[in-house]
């Protein structure tokens, strides 16, 4: 009997520091979170880019066109889905018309990572560049918060600003 609840509470000690590390995020964390978008991104897969979307997740972004401001939007994780789907099929669609000459050229630089205290989220300042073969279509600067449950890696949102160029 007491080998039986020494092995439950050995076998709940495991379970919660296992849980417990799979909450916790760090640089690591962070930079597999980034490949994984990349990843997503040239495979045309929004399903994974609307998984890392967390529950609570609001973005305001700040759009200019041309040099000029043409105003502030937020987006919740629904509509950012529902962007991000029709922005692959448009990108899937132009790719395979044009079969694979045009294709877009999506880069991410990570220019910090910030990990609060406590290791259960980081901020994360980027640029997002796009280009279409040499000409660039759109720059994105901006800071993103996130989190890791359950050992996925989710964005919460943040705040940025976007340069359209076409």
């Amino acid at each position: 009997m007491v080998v039986r609840l020494l092995v439950l509470v050995v076998l709940a000690a495991v379970a919660y520091v296992a849980w417990d590390h799979g909450r916790t995020i760090d640089e690591s964390h962070v930079r597999q979170y980034y490949d994984r978008q990349m990843d997503a991104i040239r495979s045309f897969d929004h399903e994974a880019m609307c998984d890392d979307i967390a529950d609570d997740f609001s973005a305001s972004v700040t759009s200019f066109v041309g040099g000029r401001n043409i105003g502030k939007a937020v987006y919740e994780g629904e509509t950012t889905c529902r962007m991000t789907r029709e922005m692959f099929d448009d990108m899937r669609n132009l790719s395979n018309r044009s079969r694979g000459m045009l294709a877009f050229d999506v880069r991410v630089d990570v220019r910090s990572i910030q990990i609060e205290p406590g290791y259960r989220s980081a901020v994360v300042e980027s640029t997002t560049t796009v280009k279409l073969g040499e000409i660039l279509v759109t720059r994105s600067r901006g800071t993103e918060r996130l989190s890791r449950s359950l050992w996925r890696v989710r964005s919460h949102g943040g705040e940025g600003q976007t340069w359209t160029y076409l």
